[in-house]
């Protein structure tokens, strides 16, 4: 994956937030930022810094009263900020971190105020570079605070109540490459593990627990909400992937989802490579008398795929063709 590159432009005494500020988007955002190279250094000013940062694909101004030029000369900062980051095909965004002298006109292109919050101006900008932020009137529901800053602004695992994830899932979606909601409510571990894999596109044939591994390590590394909306405790654990992707897990019920118990059904999920649903499904149509022989072939089969030969042959003598009924087909 090639990252977009951000040059983030600021003085000596704002280099603490530059870096938080790196950390965060380089956390939300597939991006790499320069935090480094763009610090003001004695003989420069914030033009002749943002020279500097038009090899990146984003210039970001960090402007204070620090950063601020003690004159802003049109003949200066307007071929820079408008003209040649255009030419190199990049980006301008401006950040104002305190009161100071500055062109009006930065405040008609990706401006953002973070006068009086700062991790708000944080998270519109993480939504702009995402490509997610064009919503006017942008939403953080106070009371949903503790959900933005324990899995939008940084990876965790929470619970919450029903109402409130659908809330927050529909306000911070923006925030996340894919919102991913598995209902659980009633269902097994292979259930809820082959109904993500068709969320994710994935083909997963092996048994539950070794597609949620690998499941696990897929949603590490990309940026995702997975909502698990009221699954039995103890799948939990083995649902949650580490690094990037948050976690929230609803207290009670909000979709129910009734699964089909006919061999049709059975069929139709080995078809599409959801083995693991179709063995549970198979095995409770044979305990139950359905269609033995036809639940035991495709068993039969799956647990060839699965290396289980001793439970395949097992399938076989116990519901396979008895030798006389063999005979006659010859």
């Amino acid at each position: 994956m090639i990252l977009r590159t951000i040059f983030l432009a600021h003085a000596e005494a704002d280099h603490d937030f530059a870096r938080r500020l790196a950390e965060f988007l380089e956390f939300g955002c597939d991006v790499s930022c320069d935090i480094e190279g763009g610090v003001i250094r004695s003989g420069e000013d914030l033009i002749s810094k943002a020279g500097e940062g038009l090899g990146a694909d984003v210039l970001v101004l960090l402007l204070s009263e620090a950063s601020s030029p003690i004159r802003w000369q049109r003949e200066r900062w307007e071929p820079v900020l408008f003209d040649q980051i255009r030419d190199a095909n990049g980006e301008l965004a401006t950040v104002l971190l305190g009161e100071c002298s500055f062109p009006a006109l930065l405040r008609r292109r990706n401006f953002f105020d973070a006068t009086t919050d700062r991790l708000a101006a944080m998270r519109l900008l993480k939504r702009w570079l995402c490509g997610t932020g064009d919503s006017p009137s942008p939403v953080f529901s106070a009371d949903l605070e503790d959900l933005y800053a324990g899995l939008s602004d940084k990876a965790g695992t929470l619970e919450a109540s029903g109402a409130a994830t659908s809330r927050f899932a529909r306000e911070a979606g923006q925030d996340f490459e894919a919102v991913l909601w598995i209902p659980c409510h009633g269902r097994s571990l292979a259930q809820i593990a082959g109904e993500l894999a068709g969320q994710l596109g994935l083909t997963l044939t092996g048994v539950a627990e070794e597609n949620c591994r690998k499941m696990q390590g897929f949603l590490s590394g990309r940026r995702c909400l997975l909502v698990l909306d009221a699954p039995a405790p103890e799948f939990v654990t083995a649902l949650v992937p580490q690094e990037r992707t948050s976690v929230l897990v609803t207290t009670e019920p909000v979709l129910v989802v009734e699964t089909p118990g006919s061999i049709d059904y059975a069929r139709t999920l080995v078809r599409s490579g959801r083995y693991a649903e179709a063995y549970e499904l198979l095995y409770r149509l044979l305990d139950s008398g359905v269609a033995t022989e036809t639940c035991a072939r495709e068993l039969t089969w799956i647990c060839e795929h699965w290396d289980r030969v001793e439970e395949a042959n097992s399938l076989r003598y116990h519901y396979g063709p008895r030798p006389f009924e063999q005979l006659v087909l010859f």
